[in-house]
């Protein structure tokens, strides 16, 4: 205080030191917890339904996996072949064992028909299946040859047997 002026009423009060606040009681206390739990939960269910909706929702719209699927073709790919030969052209069985390997396929034998000392012929090429399993595999390949008929037979021992006729073109 200034030395200048008298000394009056105002002087002499007692000063009053730190914060002016109302004394906190009891229910005060209680409500001021029970607000913050209140808004705790509520922040913690929007940011819990919220994240359940952005995830359960496609942000990224990819498409789906592709579903691996095993054609009649692979399944082919993967049979031994046998080419016989019932022809009288030779070099026939060579000729349709390299096309069939060209095409991917495994052909474990190529040779002639052997009925006697000459060539046997026969008129239509067949393609013959040993397991009904591997009848979607003969058609693959009666149709890589040209479109020839399919017949069970368990004459021949391989899965999958191309005998070739005089009408292989």
């Amino acid at each position: 205080m200034s030395k200048k002026f008298p000394i009056d009423e105002f002087d002499s009060v007692v000063a009053h030191g730190g914060r002016h606040r109302v004394r906190r009681t009891g229910k005060t206390r209680a409500i001021e917890f029970f607000r913050v739990a209140i808004v705790g939960v509520v922040v913690a269910a929007v940011a819990f339904f919220g994240l359940k909706l952005i995830d359960s929702a496609n942000l990224f719209a990819a498409a789906p996996a592709p579903i691996e699927t095993i054609s009649a073709q692979d399944i082919a790919q993967g049979l031994e072949i046998g080419v016989i030969d019932a022809t009288n052209v030779a070099g026939t069985a060579d000729k349709v064992a390299k096309a069939l390997v060209d095409s991917g396929y495994n052909v474990t034998s190529a040779t002639e028909l052997s009925g006697g000392t000459s060539h046997s012929t026969l008129k239509n090429t067949i393609v013959y299946y040993f397991d009904t399993a591997n009848k979607a595999a003969a058609k693959v390949i009666a149709a890589s040859l040209g479109a020839y008929p399919v017949q069970q037979s368990t004459a021949y021992a391989g899965a999958v047997t191309v005998v070739i006729g005089a009408d292989y073109k």
